[in-house]
């Protein structure tokens, strides 16, 4: 029986009203745009030619050309194709396809210098070639990164050298992850010729990028690591010859082995390299070693001078948790302490007043700055080794097991103070609670010693990625089950006013806590707040708000000291990274372009997610895929590299940039005014859909920052880009707390006016 499905269809389908309207109003029905045109990708004579019995010589002896092999051939014959990468030339040239041939587009916006070019929104799209199908996808990588080839011998060319393959061109490109990298890394370093940094980097690289053949590293560059060594004995012995012994090396590889145990916890046979000959000891020794070798007498000095200084609230709460360390009572303290109060001082003065009694005391702190505060302070998550991904974690526990160094040092602590508490997830105190009763063998919170939570619950709470205001809150300390076991001690005195007599100060001080506590005045229907020239400088455009924080910076950028007293602040990161850029081309030198090497962790993914893809992604939290960067820019760290000395969001300035290192100078924390070497790192996103890994340099430009990675840092100068209005908690009272007084702080707000987003219920 016949079917004739077109009348079925016309007779099955339903045309509702608002689509007859439509229709009948002659409105269109579907639309494409922008146009997007497809680019082959295919080897040398390896594209699909297709035939008949009549053509069959003709196309095999003259094939019919490609989008690729048109792009070349428009390459040899027009000047600024050369200056276009493959999936570039549509915006400029239409294919023909008759001709098959690319001619230039006669509609659009000209470009300028070239007049009789034009520019649409046309967009190419290269087609997807899966990693196991190798030449192909180096030849589809290379198109994406070389301008204007003219042929595949083109493409396969690096600085006049000619590859075998394409595989090879994008090896000699950068394109590609290889221990070759890591050895050129550390051949750049050996040249400033100072073996204490260079075996601070090769230790780093061991940690985070795990080359596979560490061994044949250290036989290349034994000799530069152990230099100082060397040098040593030759002073140490000034009438005999000395030269490289295996003593030597064997000294080289104990400081590399003691700095991996320092960053990570492992020893040279976990990190694939030769074990020292020493009387190792006890691994236990060495974390007891770590929390009790103060000096004592410097110790009794800081008490006896910094004691008498405190004022009536900071004597109050520090005499309340000294009784309480006393009298091995035990329990959680949570000290309310808003910017300017002090709680940096005698958090500190806790600290030495229990280790100069040849005790414990162990300091962390939720980011990496606010740790390098505190004296031997790390930060919670390397030092109590808790989980990660702590929002899917039901009954999290620290990675510490029994009889272990770490385990010793927690079973015999009085004090553990955690700074910026108010940052972390409530799953991490309970993960300490837990371990502590286990390790300590008790039923009592925190298994009977002393915690002493540290913070401000008006400032931010734990980020939840696309989290809601339940989930943030969900999230917080005071949501927890121990929560309503934790004793509240605050401190109000504002230092600056009582050091300085300083009004002015307090006036900023109260009118942040309006702020803070959500009690500023707000409009009945906008439901913003008013920003007054009483409170802080007003300005009114971006440009007036980079010149005020940073005036006259191409004669200021190499001040070390004025530079990192600075910065903006905005809510999101585009703001952040559209100032940074604008800002940094104001400095004199050329800029230094470096590209990540991006790769999907499935390779089965590999065709769903392209490169080109992958490079156009920025998660929070990551490095661009196109680090630009001149010499005497601030940058910030975005890893915990070497705590204390580098510490996510430690700021330095680039002193030189190399092609596979940056040498830079500490701006902050303790290790203020050290030059470090930077090294390109394997960085992987936790909050994507798929996983992938980025190799890059872990670092941003910090001209400006997010108010997040901002919250910790003291400024004296702060501007904040409010163009964007903050869009969770504290956040408006992170960027003003920055600084001490309003006379330092600029803002740039549509109309003077502002969102002031505040959770009551993280205050009560």
């Amino acid at each position: 029986m016949a079917i004739d499905e077109i009348k079925h269809y016309q007779l099955g389908r339903y045309i509702s009203s608002n689509e007859a309207v439509w229709r009948i109003l002659d409105y269109p029905i579907h639309e494409r745009h922008p146009t997007v045109v497809h680019l082959a990708v295919h080897l040398e004579n390896g594209q699909r030619v297709y035939f008949t019995e009549d053509n069959l010589h003709e196309r095999v002896n003259d094939p019919p050309r490609t989008t690729l092999t048109a792009f070349f051939l428009l390459c040899q014959k027009d000047d600024y194709a050369k200056t276009l990468l493959y999936c570039d030339v549509p915006k400029y040239y239409t294919w023909d396809a008759s001709g098959k041939v690319f001619k230039r587009r006669v509609q659009g916006t000209a470009v300028h210098g070239y007049p009789n070019i034009r520019e649409t929104d046309a967009l190419g799209r290269v087609y997807t070639v899966h990693p196991n199908n190798f030449e192909c996808f180096f030849l589809r990588l290379l198109l994406h990164t070389v301008r204007g080839p003219t042929s595949f011998e083109a493409l396969r060319t690096v600085n006049g050298q000619v590859c075998a393959t394409f595989r090879e061109a994008c090896q000699l490109n950068g394109l590609l992850e290889n221990d070759d990298q890591w050895d050129a890394t550390i051949s750049e370093a050996a040249t400033v010729q100072s073996p204490e940094r260079l075996r601070n980097l090769f230790v780093i690289l061991l940690i985070t990028c795990a080359p596979s053949n560490p061994e044949q590293l250290w036989e290349s560059y034994k000799e530069s690591l152990a230099e100082d060594i060397l040098r040593k004995s030759r002073r140490e012995n000034p009438g005999m010859t000395l030269d490289y012994t295996p003593d030597m090396f064997n000294q080289a590889l104990i400081i590399l082995e003691d700095k991996a145990l320092e960053m990570a916890g492992k020893d040279l046979k976990q990190l694939g390299l030769p074990t020292p000959q020493r009387n190792l000891g006890d691994r236990l020794s060495r974390e007891m070693l770590r929390e009790t070798s103060y000096d004592v007498n410097e110790l009794n000095k800081y008490v006896s001078t910094n004691e008498p200084l405190l004022v009536a609230d900071q004597k109050a709460a520090y005499n309340a948790i000294l009784d309480r360390i006393n009298r091995k009572a035990g329990g959680i303290i949570f000290l309310d302490a808003p910017g300017g109060t002090g709680k940096t001082f005698i958090i500190n003065l806790l600290l030495a007043k229990i280790r100069q009694q040849s005790k414990i005391a162990i300091a962390v702190a939720s980011s990496g700055i606010a740790a390098t505060l505190l004296h031997g302070g790390r930060t919670a998550h390397s030092t109590l080794k808790l989980p990660l991904n702590l929002t899917y974690c039901e009954a999290p526990l620290c990675n510490i097991k029994k009889g272990t160094g770490e385990a010793k040092v927690l079973e015999e602590c009085e004090l553990i103070v955690w700074d910026e508490c108010t940052m972390s997830h409530k799953q991490a105190l309970e993960a300490l609670d837990r371990t502590l009763q286990d390790i300590r063998g008790t039923g009592k919170h925190m298994g009977g010693t002393v915690l002493l939570l540290a913070g401000d619950f008006r400032q931010i709470l734990p980020v939840i990625p696309k989290g809601t205001m339940a989930d943030e809150l969900k999230a917080c300390l005071k949501a927890s089950y121990l929560w309503r076991y934790v004793v509240t001690l605050g401190l109000k005195t504002n230092m600056r006013v009582h050091l300085q007599g300083d009004a002015s100060a307090g006036q900023f001080a109260e009118q942040l806590l309006m702020i803070g506590n959500g009690k500023a005045p707000v409009h009945p229907t906008s439901g913003l707040i008013s920003l007054s020239n009483n409170f802080c400088n007003v300005v009114d455009s971006i440009e007036i708000l980079k010149t005020s924080v940073f005036p006259y910076i191409r004669t200021h950028y190499k001040d070390h000291k004025w530079l990192c007293e600075r910065a903006i602040l905005a809510p999101k990161n585009n703001s952040v990274n559209a100032i940074n850029l604008q800002i940094q081309q104001q400095l004199p030198g050329e800029t230094t372009s470096y590209k990540s090497i991006d790769t999907v962790v499935d390779v089965d993914d590999a065709v769903q997610y392209p490169i080109e893809f992958l490079n156009s992604l920025e998660p929070s939290g990551m490095p661009p895929h196109n680090l630009l960067l001149k010499i005497g820019s601030p940058i910030m760290l975005l890893r915990n590299l070497d705590a204390p000395r580098l510490c996510n969001g430690t700021r330095l300035a680039v002193k030189s940039l190399m092609p596979h290192v940056i040498e830079a100078t500490i701006l902050t924390g303790c290790a203020k005014g050290e030059d470090v070497f930077i090294p390109r790192i394997p960085l992987a996103p936790t909050d994507m859909p798929f996983q992938f890994k980025r190799l890059q340099f872990p670092v941003r430009l910090a001209f400006a920052m997010s108010i997040n990675k901002a919250q910790g840092q003291s400024l004296k100068v702060a501007g904040i880009n409010l163009e964007s209005p903050c869009f969770s908690h504290g956040q408006l009272y992170v960027a003003c707390s920055r600084v001490g007084t309003g006379k330092n702080l600029y803002v740039f707000a549509p109309d003077a006016k502002t969102k002031n987003i505040v959770y009551p219920t993280a205050l009560q």
